[in-house]
């Protein structure tokens, strides 16, 4: 009993104390210390006001509020009492120093001057803590959009020099990079892929690129990633890889868009001994006859160390044109019913990266074309141009597509000039046109454009992972000069406008326009709805029922289709539809686009 009556008194003496402390009014507020942040200023921030009652909560919270300003080291308020019950209140601040430099350090990978626009913090004026945590969050966030792992480490005044203020800034390092599960191909050839390097800045999106790199060889049958930080600001980067085979001997009969059935024997491999160097032969002979193609195919994707690729090609090889329809005629202008031109010559170019994103290329090719199996007894159905053409490329590429070998996002470009030379020593056919006998000269200029989109989350490290996509492509070329019949532009079939024969429409200009939404099944197996609208014109005139159009006129061709990924490649068998609902199959080893 005696011990609660001692607990109510200590209660009441403690309520009583309280009380008294919160009685009175606050006489004046006194402010001391400042010199470059006005009385007023300060005085506007606080919640106590002359005449008021003193509270002490009141200046508790006036406390804070003054050190949230952020112009002072150190903040004290404080209350004192004075005549009768009135109390005066007196704020003594410690101002930050006048910034009369701004030095900042420790950045490699974001300009300065870059940060300098970030920083609220600028010479003249008093330095300010709480722009100093926003310019930090300012600066984290730039690192971020880049990339980048990067921090403020320091945002202070100096101690030997108040008047300097030093942003310290601390950017995560890669420590170390390797490969590992990669018993064929050669550790130096994929560090050649490889752009992220001990020393540099970790930048998560150019690692990311360096993984797609290595997918896109088409090398490994996936690629992932593992990183190590053996401290905040260090990571060991480790690509994981999973190899495929790559080296291939197929003996068998394919499907060719022109010549229906062809035998062929090929032996490639796109990563000759583990080198990233691919060689190729291929023997085709269609069940046509008009002789067999062959093919030498050799490429080397790092001649030098700025990953400069060099292709070459050697082929004597037939183009079944315009097979099975003559021209659009019931005529028979070869002896076997098929129109072949036979194209021998070769190709070499050389192209070099200008970014992680973009390339320049050169080539040049050389050929000699032959029409061949003419029937001389008759001249129509056909048009005949035999002699040689020599063409040169320049290129310009870039690519930001997530995985190029199946893509869900991100945009391709490509744009080419190629000028050219003809030397025409033969013609006949139902359009001979004379004047193209002889040397002539010509320019092309085309430019591919392609679109993909999907609702899906990014793909990430998960390059694997199927994504329903919407793919666009436009392609738009034309030609300047004297122009051989076979440098043209030609347009339908499996690869343009589907729902129509192939190389049905030709032209000296063409414009392509395609649509496909693909819906994945599996990983190896989608289904594909496309709308293709185009063709070309202004060319070689008409022959038979292949009529054709010296304006632009583009024709609509629609379907749905099937896609597979096989050990051999991508495979598609397309049913498509022409502007009259006529349908049409089309094969194509490889993807539309």
């Amino acid at each position: 009993m005696t011990a609660r009556i001692g607990t109510i008194t200590l209660f009441l003496l403690w309520a009583v104390a309280a009380l008294a402390q919160g009685t009175g009014v606050i006489r004046k507020i006194d402010v001391q210390g400042n010199k470059e942040v006005s009385t007023q200023a300060i005085l506007a921030a606080m919640r106590t006001k002359p005449g008021q009652a003193y509270l002490q909560a009141n200046l508790d919270a006036d406390q804070k509020a003054l050190e949230d300003l952020g112009y002072f080291q150190s903040v004290d308020v404080r209350a004192k009492a004075a005549e009768g019950d009135t109390w005066d209140v007196i704020v003594q601040v410690l101002e930050w120093p006048v910034v009369k430099e701004l030095r900042i350090i420790g950045n490699t990978v974001v300009p300065t001057a870059e940060l300098q626009k970030l920083i609220s913090v600028q010479p003249g004026k008093i330095f300010n803590l709480r722009d100093a945590v926003a310019s930090s969050k300012r600066i984290e966030e730039a690192y971020s959009k880049k990339g980048f792992f990067g921090g403020v480490e320091e945002f202070a005044p100096l101690r030997e020099s108040p008047n300097t203020v030093n942003v310290s800034i601390r950017e995560m390092m890669i420590n170390s990079v390797s490969v590992q599960g990669n018993a064929h191909t050669k550790t130096k050839v994929l560090k050649k892929l490889i752009k992220s390097r001990a020393g540099q800045a970790y930048n998560r999106n150019r690692w990311e690129l360096d993984l797609r790199r290595i997918y896109g060889t088409q090398w490994f049958e996936n690629v992932k990633s593992s990183e190590d930080q053996p401290d905040p600001f260090k990571v060991n980067l480790v690509a994981d890889v999973k190899e495929t085979r790559t080296g291939q001997f197929n003996v068998g009969v394919q499907i060719d868009p022109r010549s229906s059935f062809a035998g062929v024997v090929k032996l490639s491999d796109s990563n000759f001994r583990g080198t990233g160097q691919a060689v190729g032969i291929d023997i085709l002979q269609g069940t046509k006859g008009s002789g067999a193609s062959l093919t030498l195919d050799y490429a080397n994707p790092f001649i030098d160390n700025h990953s400069t690729t060099l292709t070459t090609s050697v082929y004597s090889r037939v183009l079944y044109r315009f097979a099975g329809n003559i021209f659009g005629g019931n005529s028979t202008p070869t002896n076997n019913n098929f129109y072949t031109e036979r194209r021998t010559g070769g190709a070499i170019g050389l192209s070099r990266p200008v970014n992680d994103y973009s390339a320049v290329g050169i080539s040049t090719r050389f050929e000699q074309i032959i029409t061949s199996n003419l029937n001389t007894t008759n001249q129509a159905g056909f048009i005949q141009q035999d002699g040689t053409v020599m063409v040169g490329t320049l290129g310009y590429t870039t690519n930001h597509r997530d995985v190029d070998i199946d893509p869900s996002r991100g945009h391709w470009f490509r744009v080419q000039l190629e000028p050219g030379f003809s030397d025409i020593n033969r013609i006949g056919g139902s359009a001979p046109d004379p004047s193209i006998l002889g040397g002539h000269g010509f320019v092309k200029l085309n430019a591919d454009f392609r679109k993909y989109f999907t609702r899906q989350p990014p793909r990430g490290r998960e390059l694997d992972a199927p994504r329903r996509v919407v793919a666009f492509r436009a392609y738009a070329g034309m030609i300047r000069g004297k122009t051989p019949f076979f440098e043209q532009f030609f347009a339908g079939g499996s690869d343009t406008v589907r729902g129509y024969q192939e190389d049905r429409f030709w032209g000296n200009n063409t414009l392509l326009l395609n649509l496909e939404y693909r819906h994945p099944i599996q990983k190896a197996f989608s289904v594909i709805a496309f709308v293709d609208y185009g063709g070309a014109w202004g060319g070689y005139g008409s022959v038979n029922t292949f009529t054709q159009s010296s304006r632009i006129k583009l024709h609509l061709g629609y379907g749905v289709g099937l896609s597979f990924r096989t050990p051999l490649g991508p495979l598609r068998f397309d049913l498509g539809f022409d502007e009259n609902g006529k349908s049409r199959t089309h094969f194509l080893i490889g993807t539309s686009f």
